[in-house]
């Protein structure tokens, strides 16, 4: 089994602590924060020495869980949150299951990586400590639930309207939790966001395990490889991410310690005489793929990108990071996102992972793709934004049809140049697909 399945049933065991309620105890709140000059009443809870604060006016609409005996201290639920009449109608008819709004839970350096590793999507990091990181959970399905109704029924139900606004609460206490605790506000998908986790070189390796009956290696994940402890001569090597089907993944050792003590403890090892593979890429990575894998490779298994081969995985980095840049509202170069998209491919869309969902990513893209068409040197604009209507799948084609559509109106004459500077087949793609030269 890889580390990463285990880790992730593992999180599993963990999310129902604080998500079920079926083990969990109600802790009454500590103290009550009475409303001053236009502020609302919130009653606050102690939660392992920090303090959550839920709004007072819901909290009778409110089961909340602060005690979770059997969690442990490298990954711990601090507060669980649920519609109490949902809670309790399943807990009636199905044992638990029902109800959850959201929770907050603390982990450590270690387990943070392996989250990470896990990319886990149902706990979203948004602070530190500078030793530990808080991150918000939420339940993967809407748990609003009433005895004997499903489906369009529940919709229609007269607390439908409330249940609406008790899923907003989350956020809002989020921000308080952040203050109240004197928290460092942090991004978890900072890490997937960079394009390296460890400075210095890189060396890029395919590895292809299958052989076509032609005797090709057609199948492939790029892994990128970097020196974690020492660098330059001596130093170990060590997978840290790698592209499969266009989709990065982050990878840090499942060993119960942070990733930077664990490689701290290999390169002295291996300074000591121990691990000699690790000392070159390939070996590291044929080390990387029976661990984590639970294959035995050769040496003819990998071989070095060349150099369009890593500048196209450069390319997935950065694109993934442009987008991720868009989703948390940040400002990107109109020219470098424009340059980006002419080069990436329906694949590469992959790299965005579990955690950005079309729904979530395609809206701030095509947003800032719509404000990036028009400007100077439209042409080269046009020529970007053409090349990625080739490329990007058909769901999305609609929408940038009508970028192109605005392109070609606001100079035509540099749309037809850049138009033309494609094969006849793409050509006559463009022109079946869009209503630009109709």
């Amino acid at each position: 089994m890889r580390r990463l399945e285990a880790f992730a049933l593992v999180l599993a065991c963990l999310l129902a602590l604080s998500a079920c309620g079926g083990e969990t105890e109600r802790q009454e709140p500590v103290q009550t924060s009475p409303s001053q000059d236009g502020q609302e009443d919130k009653t606050v809870y102690d939660c392992g020495g920090l303090s959550v604060a839920l709004p007072t006016e819901y909290l009778d609409l409110l089961r909340v869980d602060t005690d979770f005996p059997d969690a442990q201290e490298s990954w711990k639920p601090l507060i669980s949150v649920y519609e109490k009449a949902s809670y309790e109608a399943a807990m009636e008819d199905f044992g638990g299951g029902g109800g959850f709004l959201f929770g907050f839970l603390v982990m450590d350096q270690a387990a943070f990586e392996q989250h990470i590793n896990a990319d886990g999507d149902f706990a979203r990091v948004f602070a530190t400590d500078g030793e530990r990181y808080y991150a918000r959970t939420g339940p993967t399905d809407v748990q609003f639930y009433r005895s004997g109704l499903s489906g369009s029924c529940l919709l229609d139900h007269p607390d439908w309207k409330t249940w609406e606004k008790l899923c907003k609460l989350g956020p809002l206490v989020q921000e308080d939790f952040l203050s109240r605790n004197r928290l460092s506000t942090y991004n978890g998908s900072q890490l997937l966001e960079q394009p390296f986790t460890y400075v210095g070189e890189h060396v890029y390796l395919q590895y292809a395990p299958s052989v076509d009956s032609d005797g090709s290696r057609n199948i492939f994940d790029t892994l990128i490889l970097s020196q974690p402890a020492t660098q330059g001569q001596g130093g170990i090597w060590a997978v840290e991410r790698w592209l499969s089907d266009g989709y990065v993944s982050l990878y840090f050792p499942d060993t119960g310690v942070p990733a930077a003590e664990y490689y701290s403890n290999l390169q002295r090892a291996c300074d000591a005489g121990k691990r000699p593979e690790l000392l070159t890429p390939e070996g590291a990575a044929q080390a990387f793929v029976r661990d984590y894998f639970d294959q035995e490779s050769s040496p003819e298994d990998f071989v070095e990108c060349d150099a369009d081969t890593v500048a196209y995985a450069k390319a997935n980095l950065h694109f993934r990071k442009l987008v991720l840049d868009l989703m948390d509202g940040r400002d990107v170069d109109n020219e470098d996102l424009l340059n980006c998209a002419a080069v990436v491919t329906g694949e590469t869309l992959g790299i965005l992972g579990r955690s950005a969902y079309a729904s979530e990513w395609w809206p701030a893209l095509r947003d800032a793709l719509e404000a990036a068409a028009i400007g100077d040197a439209q042409q080269d604009r046009d020529r970007n934004m053409l090349a990625f209507f080739l490329t990007i799948p058909n769901i999305y084609k609609e929408d940038l049809a009508s970028i192109l559509q605005a392109q070609a109106l606001a100079d035509f004459d540099a749309f037809t140049a850049a138009f033309e500077e494609f094969p006849e087949e793409d050509q006559t793609y463009i022109q079946m697909n869009t209503s630009v030269f109709r």
